[in-house]
Protein backbone atom coordinates (compact mmCIF):
# COMPACT_ATOMS: atom_id res chain seq x y z
CA UNK A 1 0.00 0.00 0.00
CA UNK A 2 1.24 3.54 -1.15
CA UNK A 3 1.19 5.98 1.58
CA UNK A 4 1.25 10.02 1.69
CA UNK A 5 4.81 11.06 2.47
CA UNK A 6 2.86 13.31 5.27
CA UNK A 7 1.94 10.31 7.14
CA UNK A 8 5.65 8.88 7.26
CA UNK A 9 6.54 12.46 8.53
CA UNK A 10 3.58 12.57 10.82
CA UNK A 11 4.41 9.74 12.41
CA UNK A 12 8.49 10.31 12.96
CA UNK A 13 7.79 13.62 14.33
CA UNK A 14 5.20 11.88 16.75
CA UNK A 15 8.15 8.80 17.86
CA UNK A 16 10.55 11.38 17.90
CA UNK A 17 9.23 13.05 20.90
CA UNK A 18 9.77 9.57 22.91
CA UNK A 19 13.63 8.75 20.90
CA UNK A 20 14.87 12.04 19.94
CA UNK A 21 17.39 10.12 18.19
CA UNK A 22 15.49 8.74 15.67
CA UNK A 23 15.74 11.41 13.00
CA UNK A 24 14.61 12.66 9.75
CA UNK A 25 12.73 10.54 6.72
CA UNK A 26 15.01 9.14 4.13
CA UNK A 27 13.26 6.81 2.38
CA UNK A 28 10.84 3.50 2.85
CA UNK A 29 10.11 0.16 1.57
CA UNK A 30 7.32 -1.61 2.54
CA UNK A 31 5.23 -4.78 1.38
CA UNK A 32 1.70 -5.79 2.18
CA UNK A 33 2.39 -6.29 6.55
CA UNK A 34 5.48 -4.00 7.36
CA UNK A 35 7.05 -0.94 6.24
CA UNK A 36 10.70 0.05 6.86
CA UNK A 37 10.94 3.65 7.47
CA UNK A 38 14.56 4.37 7.11
CA UNK A 39 16.24 7.66 8.70
CA UNK A 40 18.86 9.80 8.73
CA UNK A 41 19.66 7.74 11.79
CA UNK A 42 18.73 4.29 11.53
CA UNK A 43 15.38 2.48 11.08
CA UNK A 44 12.13 1.56 12.07
CA UNK A 45 9.79 -1.20 10.87
CA UNK A 46 6.23 -0.01 11.12
CA UNK A 47 3.59 -2.40 10.43
CA UNK A 48 1.09 -1.45 7.81
CA UNK A 49 -1.83 -1.16 10.06
CA UNK A 50 -0.39 1.18 11.92
CA UNK A 51 0.37 4.01 8.91
CA UNK A 52 -3.46 2.65 8.03
CA UNK A 53 -4.45 4.26 11.47
CA UNK A 54 -1.85 7.14 11.28
CA UNK A 55 -3.42 8.02 7.99
CA UNK A 56 -7.19 7.79 9.22
CA UNK A 57 -7.17 9.02 12.86
CA UNK A 58 -3.55 9.63 14.52
CA UNK A 59 -5.63 10.07 17.49
CA UNK A 60 -6.58 5.77 17.41
CA UNK A 61 -2.58 5.57 18.14
CA UNK A 62 -2.32 5.66 21.99
CA UNK A 63 0.99 6.97 23.58
CA UNK A 64 1.45 3.37 24.53
CA UNK A 65 1.59 1.76 21.33
CA UNK A 66 4.18 4.49 20.31
CA UNK A 67 6.30 3.37 23.20
CA UNK A 68 6.53 0.59 22.12
CA UNK A 69 7.10 0.98 18.33
CA UNK A 70 9.79 3.57 19.42
CA UNK A 71 11.63 0.93 21.47
CA UNK A 72 12.01 -0.68 18.07
CA UNK A 73 14.53 1.69 16.05
CA UNK A 74 17.35 0.24 15.17
CA UNK A 75 20.25 2.88 15.52
CA UNK A 76 22.78 3.03 12.14
CA UNK A 77 23.06 1.74 8.78
CA UNK A 78 22.01 -2.00 9.38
Amino acid sequence: MNFPLYIYYELLIRLSEIESEIGHYVSSTANEEVCILRTTNGKVNVPVNFLKRQSEDPNMINKDELVTLSKGFKPGDE
